[in-house]
This record gives structure tokens, C-alpha cells and sequence, in this order.
């Protein structure tokens, strides 16, 4: 594969284009004050453009002419300018374009008009600006709609009661995997997406239509940006780590964006518990080009390396737990190192071709290689004291007895290589668009989308994994006399080959019923007495501010080789605008009220962690996860404080019924599946979403979700025995244990592992009065107590909790060029840099002690501890960024 995309860049350098014709000029509004993001569009051009931060844009055309340039801007700013331009060979320049609107300061990006049947684009903000390093994902956490994550050193989140397999990542319409062996946060290192280079995020939380793929949760399709012809770049770095971009239009057909990344968050993990030698690197890099063929057809190549090496040989750890009255401090002792490496590659090409203005074909090939090792040899000798809780005692918080000592001995060699191969066409076709009669007062737009996809899997896996225990002098656990069993052994030399065949195919229409009262011109395609074709153009007007409708009903369908698995999933959306509309200053800017409901079938295919036993082995009898998704939600706009840009609420109600579910465990961010479809689920709940300007100028977002998700483990039961004196025996801390009656008990439904009754986020952004150069960013999270049990794979048992997952951090920014960018001064960072800002970090701002789970110890009695293991501690980070 790297040698297939040096290949490729060596054909693209080599492309020689001849001379365009250019029209360059700068949008500013009414106080001559540039207007960035506006989309700048002409027939005549190659391609539409959106102006950059500095209001400047450039569009190319083939030959020289007399064309109609449009400027449009969203709703908010409500406002688009027509300009007729004499084009001459060569460059040509029209100045500045200006709007009758006062831009306001500090509004960097405002909200785009999109289509009902797209998913909802998430509402801009400066991902490289967020405290901690969490990229998109993190952003995700605190702003969308059911996502959360209670680990802070992984980039996984939890949508709705699902786990991070269960969701779908696209980065151009190229599919996106990861590692499949990551066992902790510490390993994992760095996302494929780079937030340098993202330009739109569209995130939905279920209920999304046919045309995305077969997963049970959710979809976050990232859009990179499109260069323009102007250099442009930055550096960040951090006492993490270091990135950095860049990204030009070349010529008029093409364009490329590269980044790279270096991270060694050694200074991060040294507030774990567990002190040692962390050796953490991770380092990546991609890039993404595009070649305009002709007007109608473009070639894009995308390409991403990436290499995780985690080392690390830990020395002690120390954890005290309890209560004030009971407490316990768990000590260990290591010998042994660990050391992990995940190499993966990436490389994609596609071609979109538009051959008319009603029609897109796009065909789109990836492939994705991972090679994984997880060696680790690591020896622990422990020790359960407890504590002194007198204060009025002189040993008060030392250690006055020892009530368990033990050793664990955890060996691995893992060995695995994975690659994933996709070839998939997608087709958009425009059916109708106009007046569904001549003398029709209802006016429709109908197109249909399909797609099919053929994807080739191949998995070889060497598991070699095992843990020994000597707690207290004896191995665990105790079969026989004569012989020592380890307490847990996973063997295995397994290969999996698979193919898939998917399709879908998607009808979205949308209609309203007009008054006549808004321009619209249709037109229609006759025929003469001769039976030759001529077209005809009517114009005639519509309502805007009548209801609107859009209906989207699709299926898609798949086969898997592997299991020898059919499938068809049908999917339906309907949304509703009613005749109700947001006003300010006597002018309707946008409607303000909508509603929708969504329902469908959602199956995820096993695909390979899914077939793989506890022991080691491959069940090829596991079939789909299924679900039937119902979600109702609607959006609310409203003016507040009277802001420029309006405020945004959003509730969405859900539920979901799942069967044939393969239950799992959760270890760190390991998922452990027990490989057989026995279960059936369901998760229902409410999301509440608010943002908008609470503080002039800067936007800020809240939101809050309330979950219920259970589970039942069909035919599972357990026997309950009670002694003579009818009291239930609790072996090891009974006085009886003798039983003289047995109970059967069937447990049903139960806690399934990301069960969380309540979440809440929130990034809440600010300027400094009178010094609008410092802005401060705070990110929010709170998770509810989630269920855990002892690590005997028996689901019924995982009924505890633990403690509520809380986390604040803080950034805190200057911005050297704000100041004179705004009073228009110019001086050599402002001619060079577009942003030089200086940020100042707080992880874990309150130092709150957040439990990621739960380690099992045994004492000298028989006595079960559940020692917590603890999150990252308070950390600070210093981070530059610059931009031009």
C-alpha cells in the first residue's frame, strides 16, 4: 500500500494543466469589514467556492465571458448579491463585493441552511482550541446528542446505550477502522481524524437512513476542507506533542491537504496510579487530494499511516479505597514491562462524476491494513492493608494490619494482521423537481439514491494470552490437589476469510403547498409537430412560508460469506416544517419550528471480535445484531437577549428493541464478546439540547441525556441455597453453610454494560470584557454510576455501580493578533498569520478521582475486594498555535 500511494502522488505531480481564467475579489459587509464563509457561485465556473476567514475568494473558468456571479449567504445573515462580470484571459479582479449587513465580531462561523434528508451538521467550533486533546470525539462528548464517554484517554463514545463498535465513521465517504486489539487508553493513541483538516461535521445519533451502513448506533461523517488557491497551514504544539498541516489549490484542478501528527502523552499517563516508565509514541500522517478531470468528473486520493508504539515497565502502584470508617489501601509490586505496537495503513480513490446537472455517480475503493503485536510479561505481588480511621490514634491513615497478600503473573504474545478491502458505487438520480401539475398548487422534489458495496475481509490472529494468581499462598482456582490451573488462558492460531455484498436504495421527496407568492422556474420537455424535442421554461411563484413536507423510505440489504447471512433492512423518515417561522426586526429569517420521526431496521453483521470465544476460538454460527430504532424529535429556534444569531433547542425521544444481541464485557476499552447471538435487549430515553450565544459573540452548548438500556441472557438461571435456619447461605461469610433447600432463579433483564441513567456535557466559551483577546473554554462531562460485576462472565451478577463519572477542564487562550486584526492594523504577524494564540490547560480542573473499573482481590478469608482503578489525576499543558 505505501508504495501504491507514492505511485499515485508521482502521477498526480506529474499532471500539467494550461492557463484558466481567474476572478478574484473580497466579500465585506456594509462597514467594509471582511465577511468570511460565503458561497461564491457561477454556472460558468468549475466549481463553487466558499471565501476564506479574510472574505477573499477565487473561481476559475475555462474561457473568457460574460457571467453571472452569485454571493449567498445563510439565513441568518439573509442577504445574496448578483454581479454580471465581463471576464477577460487571464486574472481578473473585482474588487470588493459589499453587503448592506454589519458582520458581527466575534461570530466566526454561522449556521447553514441543509437538507432534511442530510445528517444534522454539527455547529462550529474549534476543535484545536478544546482543553484536552480529545480531537472530534472529544467535541461529541460535550455537545451531541447521546454520546458520552467516561475515559478521557480514549477516543471511544457510547451512543444510546451502544458501544463504540456499534458506529459508523466516514471521512469523505471513505469508511474509517481502527485497531482491533487496543486493550486500554494508554495504547490506543491517536484518531484517524485529524481536526486540522476537518471542515464539517454531521453526526446522528439512530434512526438515519438507508444510504449509511449497517450498524446498530450511530453515523459521524466528516467533510475535510476545500483548499483555495492561497498557501495555507498551521502548528500546534503542546508539552503532548506536536501537529501540523498545510493545504493549497495548485491550479485550478489541483488541490491537496496533508498533516501529521506526533504525540507522546507519557507526562499525561504519570497520574495514573500505576507509577513506572511510560514510553508512549504515536505518531500519523494523511493526506487528501483532488483532481478536477474535466467539469464533470473529479478524482480524489486519500492516504493515512499510522504507528502506536506503547511502552511501559510499571514499578508500584498504590490505591487507597473505602470509608471513612472501613478503609483499605491496596499496594502492588511490579516486575515486567509491556509493549505494544498497532501499524496501520489506509489508502482510498475516488471518482465523481456529475454527467448532468440531475445526476451523480460516485465509485469509491479503499483498502485498510492493520498489523498488531501485544507482548507483555508483567508480575504483581500485592498487598490489602487496612488503615487507621481514628484520628485521635498516631497511625492514623498508616497501615495496622495486612489482611491479604497474593501475586498475579499476566503473559501475552497476540499477533494480529487484518486487511479490509471495499469497492462501492453510489448513484443520486433528480426524478422531479416543479409544480407536481401545471395548475397544481403543490410543489415537489423527489430523488432517489442507490448504492452496492463489496467489501473482502481477511484476519490472521495468534492469541497466546494467560493469567496465573496466587492469592494468599494458594493458586486460584483450586480444581484439583494434584495439579495448578491457571486462572484464566486464551490459545488460539485463527484465520477468518469473509466477503460482503451490500446495497441499499433510498426515495427521498419533500413538497409544500403554495400561496404563489415566491419565484420558481420549472421547466418542462416537449415535442414539435416534427417530433423534434425542444424545452420550455415557466416561471411561476410558491410560498415559502407554507409547510413543508420530506419523506425518505429506503432498504438496504446484505449477504455475509462468512455465516452464510441474508438480510433486509427497511428504513423510513418523515419531516415536518409547519407554517411557523423565527422573526426579528418585522423580517422572517428562518422557519422555527421542526418536527421528525424516524423508524427502521438496523442489523450489524459479526465482524471479527464479534465470532471470537473467551478461550481463543471462532463461533461461525453468530448471525446479526438486530434492532428496530423509533425516534421522534423536532428542533426550536428563538431569539434571546437580542442576539445577532438565533438560539437552538432540540429534544429527541427514542427506543429501541434489539434481538439475537451477543453480549460482551468491557475491559478498559476492550470489548469481550461472549460470541453467540442469546439475548435480547432494548434502551429507551430523552436528549435535551441547547445552544447558542449565552455569552455575546461566542457560542456555547448544553445538553443532557437520560438512558435506560437492560438486557436479558435468554434460558440463564442460578440456584440460591439456604441452611436450616431458612437464611440464604453467602459462602465464606455464612456461619451455616450447610444447604438444606435450593431456590432457581431466572434472572431477566439486566443492566447491560453502558447503562447510565442520566449524562450530561456542556462547553461553555467566553471572551473577556474589554479584552476580547483572552477567551476561555471549559468542556463539562457527568456520567451516572455504571454497572459492574465480579470477572466471572456471568452477566447477572454485573448489578453494581460505580461511582458517577465527573470531569471538568479548562482552556485558557490569548489571541496576539485579535486585536490588531480588528482595528485593521497591519504588521507582520497579521501579514503572515491568520492566528498566533497561546493556550493555557487544566486537566481535571476539581482533581476528582474518576473510577474507570474494577480489579477483584482476594484476602487469607476468602474475602472479595473490589480495588478501583482511578483515571488520570489534575494535569497542565501549555499549547501554541499558529495559523496562516
Amino acid at each position: 500500500m505505501p508504495r501504491l500511494i507514492v505511485v499515485l502522488l508521482i502521477l498526480l505531480a506529474g499532471f500539467s494543466f494550461s492557463q484558466e481564467v481567474t476572478l478574484t475579489g473580497r466579500t465585506v459587509d456594509k462597514s467594509g469589514k471582511p465577511v468570511g464563509f460565503i458561497q461564491v457561485y457561477s454556472p460558468e465556473a468549475i466549481s463553487a467556492v466558499d471565501t476564506d476567514g479574510s472574505g477573499k475568494f477565487s473561481l476559475t473558468f475555462t474561457q473568457p465571458d460574460t457571467v453571472l456571479v452569485k454571493f449567498i449567504t445563510d439565513a441568518t445573515r439573509g442577504e445574496s448579491i448578483e454581479r454580471s462580470v465581463i471576464l477577460k484571459p487571464g486574472a481578473n479582479d473585482m474588487g470588493d463585493v459589499q453587503f448592506s449587513f454589519q458582520d458581527q465580531e466575534g461570530a466566526v462561523v454561522l449556521e447553514r441552511i441543509q437538507s432534511p434528508f442530510e445528517l444534522p451538521v454539527m455547529p462550529p467550533v474549534d476543535v484545536t482550541l478544546l482543553p484536552r486533546d480529545g480531537g472530534v470525539e472529544y467535541m461529541l462528548a460535550l455537545t451531541a446528542a447521546g454520546v458520552s464517554s467516561n475515559n478521557e484517554l480514549t477516543s471511544n463514545y457510547n451512543v444510546r446505550g451502544g458501544n463504540y463498535d456499534e458506529n459508523l465513521v466516514y471521512v469523505n465517504g471513505f469508511q474509517i477502522y481502527r485497531p482491533f486489539l487496543t486493550r486500554s487508553g494508554q495504547q490506543e493513541g491517536m484518531s484517524f481524524i485529524n481536526s486540522a483538516l476537518v471542515k464539517n461535521i454531521s453526526f446522528s445519533s439512530g434512526g438515519f437512513d438507508s444510504q449509511y451502513g449497517d450498524k446498530l448506533s450511530s453515523v459521524l461523517d466528516i467533510e475535510y476542507k476545500t483548499p483555495s488557491d492561497t498557501l495555507k497551514g498551521s502548528l500546534v504544539a503542546s508539552l503532548l506533542g506536536a501537529e501540523a498541516h498545510l493545504e493549497q489549490q495548485v491550479n485550478p484542478r489541483f488541490s491537496y491537504l496533508v498533516g501529521a501528527r506526533y504525540r507522546a502523552n507519557g507526562y499525561l499517563l504519570n497520574s495514573l496510579p500505576a507509577k513506572g516508565a511510560y514510553n508512549p509514541v504515536f505518531a500519523d500522517a494523511q493526506f487528501l487530494t483532488n483532481v478536477r478531470l474535466n467539469e464533470k468528473l473529479d478524482w480524489s486520493v486519500i492516504g493515512h499511516f499510522s504507528s502506536n508504539n506503547y511502552r511501559f515497565s510499571p514499578q508500584t502502584q498504590r490505591t487507597d479505597f473505602g470509608t471513612a470508617n472501613e478503609a483499605y489501601s491496596f499496594v502492588i509490586y511490579f516486575d515486567g514491562q509491556e509493549q505494544t505496537r498497532f501499524q496501520t495503513m489506509m489508502g482510498g480513490t475516488s471518482l465523481k462524476w456529475k454527467p448532468s446537472e440531475n445526476t451523480k455517480l460516485d465509485l469509491y475503493a479503499t483498502v485498510f491494513n492493520t498489523d498488531e503485536r501485544e507482548y507483555f510479561d508483567i508480575q504483581g505481588q500485592y498487598f490489602i492493608n487496612e488503615l487507621e480511621t481514628d484520628p485521635a490514634k498516631e497511625e492514623f491513615g498508616d497501615s495496622i494490619s495486612t489482611l491479604g497478600i497474593g501475586t498475579f503473573l499476566n503473559h501475552a504474545r497476540n499477533r494480529l494482521n487484518a486487511t479490509i478491502f471495499n469497492v462501492y458505487h453510489n448513484g443520486d438520480q433528480l426524478l422531479h423537481k416543479g409544480y407536481l401539475k401545471r395548475d397544481s398548487s403543490v410543489v415537489a422534489k423527489s430523488n432517489l439514491k442507490w448504492g452496492v458495496n463489496f467489501q473482502m475481509d481477511d484476519f490472521s490472529d495468534r492469541l497466546s494470552e494467560w493469567r496465573m494468581i496466587d492469592s494468599a499462598g494458594y493458586s486460584v482456582p483450586q480444581n484439583t490437589p494434584n495439579e495448578v490451573k491457571l486462572f484464566e488462558t486464551i490459545k488460539g492460531d485463527l484465520a477468518l476469510q469473509s466477503q460482503r455484498y451490500t446495497s441499499f436504495v433510498q426515495l427521498n421527496t419533500q413538497w409544500s403547498k403554495s400561496k404563489k407568492n415566491y419565484a420558481v422556474e420549472v421547466t418542462k420537455k416537449y415535442k414539435d409537430a416534427n417530433g423534434r424535442k425542444y424545452f420550455k421554461t415557466f416561471r411561476d411563484t410558491f410560498d415559502n412560508s407554507s409547510a413543508k413536507w420530506a419523506l425518505s423510505v429506503g432498504s438496504r440489504a446484505g449477504y455475509t460469506t462468512a455465516n452464510n447471512e441474508f438480510y433486509i433492512t427497511p428504513r423510513a423518515s418523515v419531516n415536518y416544517s409547519p407554517r411557523t417561522h423565527m422573526v426579528r426586526d418585522t423580517s422572517i429569517i428562518r422557519r422555527g419550528v421542526n418536527f421528525r420521526f424516524a423508524t427502521g431496521m438496523y442489523y450489524q453483521p459479526p465482524f471479527y471480535r464479534e465470532y471470537r470465544t473467551f478461550t481463543g476460538n471462532l463461533n461461525m454460527n453468530v448471525r446479526s445484531q438486530k434492532s428496530a430504532h423509533f425516534v421522534a424529535g423536532g428542533d426550536m429556534y428563538f431569539n434571546m437577549w437580542n442576539r445577532e444569531v438565533p438560539f437552538k433547542f432540540t429534544a429527541e425521544a427514542y427506543y429501541k428493541y434489539l434481538w439475537d444481541v451477543n453480549p460482551y464485557e468491557i475491559e478498559n476499552v476492550r470489548t469481550r464478546y461472549y460470541a453467540d447471538n442469546n439475548a435480547v435487549a432494548y434502551a429507551y430515553g430523552l436528549d435535551l439540547n441547547v445552544y447558542g450565544q449565552f455569552v455575546e459573540g461566542i457560542e456555547s452548548f448544553f445538553k443532557v441525556g437520560f438512558l435506560s438500556t437492560k438486557e436479558d441472557i435468554l434460558n440463564d438461571f442460578y440456584d440460591e441455597y439456604y441452611n436450616a435456619a431458612g437464611e440464604k447461605i453467602i459462602f465464606g461469610y455464612s456461619e451455616d453453610q450447610t444447604p438444606v433447600d435450593t431456590v432457581r432463579v431466572y434472572p431477566g433483564y439486566v443492566p447491560r454494560p453502558t447503562d447510565q441513567i442520566m449524562t450530561f456535557g456542556a462547553l461553555i466559551q467566553d471572551r473577556m470584557p474589554k479584552y476580547e483577546s483572552f477567551s476561555v473554554q471549559v468542556g463539562i462531562q457527568y456520567g451516572a454510576p455504571l454497572p459492574y460485576g465480579p470477572p466471572d462472565f456471568k452477566r447477572y451478577k454485573d448489578t453494581l455501580r460505580l461511582r458517577s463519572y465527573f470531569r471538568v477542564d479548562i482552556g485558557m487562550s490569548y489571541d496576539f493578533l485579535y486585536k490588531a486584526q480588528l482595528e485593521k492594523r497591519e504588521t507582520f504577524w497579521t501579514k503572515n498569520f491568520d492566528d498566533a494564540i497561546v493556550s493555557f490547560e487544566v486537566f481535571n480542573l476539581l482533581g476528582i478521582n474518576n473510577v474507570l473499573s474494577k480489579q477483584w482481590i482476594q484476602d487469607v478469608e476468602g474475602k472479595y475486594y473490589s480495588i478501583p482503578n482511578y483515571l488520570t489525576q489534575r494535569r497542565f499543558n501549555l499549547k501554541l498555535i499558529l495559523r496562516f
